[in-house]
């Protein structure tokens, strides 16, 4: 990820109301209810939908002989809590977030939840304080650069072999045929076979 630019993009609504409020977590804001602080919730809202927008066009245009079913599983990968909550920690965004004394002792700013929600609550408040098109420059340095070279780790091809075996009434019989402990990484040879006799393999 191309940090310096990432930066920039950061640092262009950084004195914005809607940038503190993109980082202010709920429990700080109880915390200082007087002040009438606003917390991050409904910019991670608005966030989660602009976010699954140019999530899905990024797909559509880039993946064009994916399958809707292939679509629909590349952008649940892209989505889901814990790649935004990595991304979120790569560029940092925890440097800015605001919690409230209880929150911040129980590690609040590790929480995969919390990285994930300041992730599309920021990205809520650049696409209001700017437009599409710097969202769009941002996740191009940041989610669609880290998903190139990762598509394949999207198939789970062991769930989709049980779906099928599933469609046919047929199951699935695992068995450790060989293993070696050599120090710390033990090393496993599994067989997969059907009670039909279609299938017989090891990895």
């Amino acid at each position: 990820m191309k940090k310096n630019k990432i930066e920039k993009i950061i640092e262009s609504i950084q004195e914005t109301p809607l940038f503190h409020q993109a980082l202010t977590h709920s429990s700080f804001a109880n915390e200082n209810k007087e002040k009438k602080i606003t917390d991050y919730e409904t910019l991670e809202f608005l966030g989660d939908s602009i976010l699954n927008m140019h999530v899905c066009l990024h797909i559509y245009q880039n993946y064009p002989h994916y399958s809707e079913g292939e679509m629909s599983k590349l952008k649940q990968f892209m989505v889901q809590q814990k790649t935004l909550a990595e991304l979120s920690k790569k560029i940092k965004l925890f440097r800015f977030l605001k919690l409230g004394a209880g929150e911040e002792k129980n590690k609040g700013k590790q929480k995969a939840s919390t990285l994930a929600d300041i992730f599309e609550s920021f990205v809520a408040a650049l696409y209001l304080e700017k437009d599409a098109k710097i969202v769009d420059r941002f996740l191009d340095l940041t989610l669609f650069a880290w998903i190139k070279g990762k598509e394949n780790s999207v198939w789970d091809y062991k769930t989709q072999l049980q779906e099928i075996c599933q469609a046919q009434n047929n199951r699935l019989i695992y068995q450790v045929v060989k293993w070696r402990n050599e120090t710390e990484n033990k090393q496993f040879v599994v067989e997969v076979s059907d009670g039909l006799g279609k299938i017989r393999t090891q990895g």
